[in-house]
Parts: structure tokens; sequence; C-alpha cells
């Protein structure tokens, strides 16, 4: 017996005019159901797939839903695995990213990790992002500070906005790479915008986020390439910026956004995940909001080792007012610092007086 598609269903729904809204849509659905002669079972999984979708009018075009990803429920069902471990990642990263590429797919299992922060898959350091991947047979670069392995394609480089593009034309990374792990303690947030800005659109890039900052707030410690320190690549020494170290959540956020990505998961207080937006047609579904990850979390709170010197203010920036002027330094600085003393957070505690 023939059984229409869903898509079919659809169209004859939408097709009549009189129906409007969800309950009348369900009612359309299940009286072409029975005149297909569809199976309980069948009618039952269709309807339950629609009423998680919470299809608007607006949604049911034809040139949507036939490219829509039946519920979006696998997205919020992942955050159970927030302050979870994988096999081998720091937190529950493998378990995301296992995940993620089983509904979006894969294309080149291309991988780029920096600050992979040990010489090889096996050392027993913090946990790389991709080792898992390079077991499933993805390949890529690894880059990192102070560990170099050509078994591994790892890479010595200290990173920064003004060299990493360079860098993955030199390694000749695809510009449509699957994946990028950012996770460098530092300026993350101005390597990650280079890539960006230059064109790469991997499908999924993990964040490593400073929870001792409230997600609202927008700071960041500055590349020192930003400010024109043309001999840091020369002399750099990576030095650990305690509670103040990387950027925000926020600040996160408006580069990815800016450049077309999504939020879909957070591991703890590592990383947030994100996802190409396009590859989410989020007009099929409602996605959570950026504020319903961190709904369960402490953030602001004391993570890392409080701030005793007061030379690492001069080092951070509002992102949101270095954008809104077109770069301008000085101006950044003193927002973050007046963001800073209004929050009164305990990572500056102890130099609070030099806000």
């Amino acid at each position: 017996m023939f059984i229409p598609s869903f898509e079919k269903l659809f169209s004859h729904c939408e097709s009549v005019k009189l129906l409007k809204g969800f309950l009348l849509i369900t009612v359309c659905v299940i009286i072409l159901g029975f005149s297909y002669q569809l199976t309980k079972t069948e009618r039952l999984g269709f309807l339950t797939t629609l009423a998680v979708l919470n299809f608007s009018d607006s949604s049911l075009k034809n040139d949507v839903l036939p490219n829509c990803v039946a519920t979006s429920r696998w997205i919020y069902d992942m955050h159970r695995w927030t302050n979870l471990k994988g096999p081998y990642s720091q937190g529950s990263q493998d378990l995301y990213l296992e995940r993620i590429f089983s509904i979006i797919q894969s294309t080149n299992k291309y991988f780029v990790e920096f600050g992979f922060n040990e010489p090889n898959y096996s050392s027993g350091g913090s946990g790389a992002n991709t080792r898992l991947l390079h077991e499933g047979g993805w390949r890529g670069l690894l880059l990192d500070g102070n560990n170099q392995n050509e078994k591994i394609n790892l890479k010595k480089y200290f990173l920064f906005a003004n060299n990493i593009v360079s860098i993955f034309a030199e390694n000749t990374v695809p510009k449509d790479l699957d994946y990028i792990s950012c996770d460098m303690d530092s300026h993350d947030l101005w390597v990650l915008r280079s890539i960006l800005q230059a064109g790469y659109r991997p499908r999924v890039i993990t964040t490593e986020y400073n929870s001792n900052y409230p997600i609202t707030d927008t700071v960041t410690l500055i590349d020192p390439t930003i400010i024109g320190d043309r001999h840091i690549l020369r002399n750099f020494t990576f030095r650990f910026q305690e509670c103040a170290w990387g950027a925000s959540a926020g600040a996160l956020r408006m580069v990815a956004e800016a450049y077309g990505y999504t939020m879909v998961g957070r591991v703890g207080y590592l990383d947030l995940i994100w996802v190409r937006s396009d590859l989410l047609l989020s007009d099929c579904y409602k996605l959570p909001s950026f504020e319903w990850y961190f709904r369960d979390a402490a953030i602001g709170h004391l993570f890392h080792r409080a701030q005793r010197s007061p030379e690492v203010l001069s080092h951070l920036v509002d992102y949101k007012t270095f954008v809104e002027t077109g770069g301008d330094i000085t101006t950044s600085n003193q927002v973050a610092r007046q963001i800073l003393k209004i929050r009164d957070l305990p990572c500056f505690a102890e130099i609070q007086k030099f806000l």
C-alpha cells in the first residue's frame, strides 16, 4: 500500500487555507493519516515529532520543510553531559563532538587544535579534544607553543592574531574544515577572530571561556600584536594570568555570532561549543537561548587564583567597546576597568583599588 511522505502530508495540510494553528494542523495530519491508512505507531510518532517542533504557520513552507531536521531535542539532551568526562578529553568534549557530528555529519574529517599542551596523544596531559577523532581516522593540524611531533603533525608555534592565518596557509588547512579547538588560556579570542576573518568556516568550534566573568560581560585579554608589539613573536614567553586569563563567555559569543555560529553546548567551566548556524536549520525549530546553557552554573565565582598584581589590568579590554569604537584600545581598557569595578568580582578583590 502506498504511504505518502511526511512532506507530502504537510503540503496537503498547507493547501487547506482554512486550517490555522498547531491544533488544526494536527487534526489535518490525523485525518490524512487515516485516509492513507497509516499505522497507529506511524501516526503517533509523527505527531510526537510535530509537537516537539511546535511549528508555526510560517514554518510550513515547502522550501523550508523538506530540509528540516526532525527535532532539536538532541541539543537540549546534550546538556546532561555538561559536567561529565569523556574518554580522553578534559571534560565532556568527546561526548558532545561525537553526538554533534552524528547529526550534522562530517565532510573532510579535518581538525585543528591549538593549545595542544602535550607532546603526543598518550602522554597524560590535560586531555586533547581531538584524540578520539584521531583514533577514528580524522587528521589535521595540532599547534602548541612548547611541543612538536611530526608523527601527529604537531607544530611548535606561539599563536597571535597576526600569524595564525599564515600558519594555516603554510600547513594547507582547508577553509571548510570540520572542527577547530581553541584552548590557549590567553588571547584565544583574537586568534579565533583572525581565523574567521580570513574566511575559514569550520562546522564546529570549541572555545575555552573564563568562567570567572559573568556571561553578560565581554572582557578579554588583549592580543599583544593588536596593540602593535611586533617584537612579541621573537621574545614571547607565555604566562598564565590566573583568574584573568582568556575571554569571557559574552566576548566569545560576540565573535562567534558575528561570523554565523550558534552555541549548542557548554562543557562545565571549560569550553563553549559552537556549530555553524546554517547547519542547524533554525527556521525549523526553537533553539535554546545562550543564557539557558548557564542556568545551573555558578558563573562569576572564583575558579582560579585571585589576581594579586595590578599589572594585568592594562592588558584587559571590553571587546564590545573595542568593536563599537573601531578598535580604540585605550577606551576599551577604561570600560573594562569600569565593568570590573562595578562587578566587584572575587577575582580582582585584592587589586580592586587599582580599578
